[in-house]
């Protein structure tokens, strides 16, 4: 949790320092919230960056000790995610 925090500190400042708009700075905070919140929800899963390379390359069985229907729950949480960041709430 403080590591997250901080995280989103850190980056709202170096968001300042490049120049970025208020509006800016909080959808970018706003995203890195919804990245930290599904990687706790997703934990042994590396994510990266891009949720939607994540749904464009996904190979179905390819996470070990996963079936059709685990597979589809952590496809539709990625989708969820990514829906939510676009919203922006």
């Amino acid at each position: 949790m403080r590591a997250r925090l901080l995280g989103m500190l850190r980056q709202r400042s170096e968001g300042k320092s490049q120049g970025l708009t208020a509006d800016d700075l909080a959808t970018a905070e706003f995203a890195a919230r919804v990245r930290a919140e599904l990687a706790e929800d997703l934990p042994e899963d590396d994510l990266g960056e891009d949720l939607a390379d994540i749904l464009a390359t996904y190979e179905r069985g390819s996470r070990p000790g996963t079936d059709e229907d685990e597979d589809e729950e952590f496809l539709e949480t990625v989708r969820e995610a990514l829906e939510k960041m676009e919203r922006g709430y």
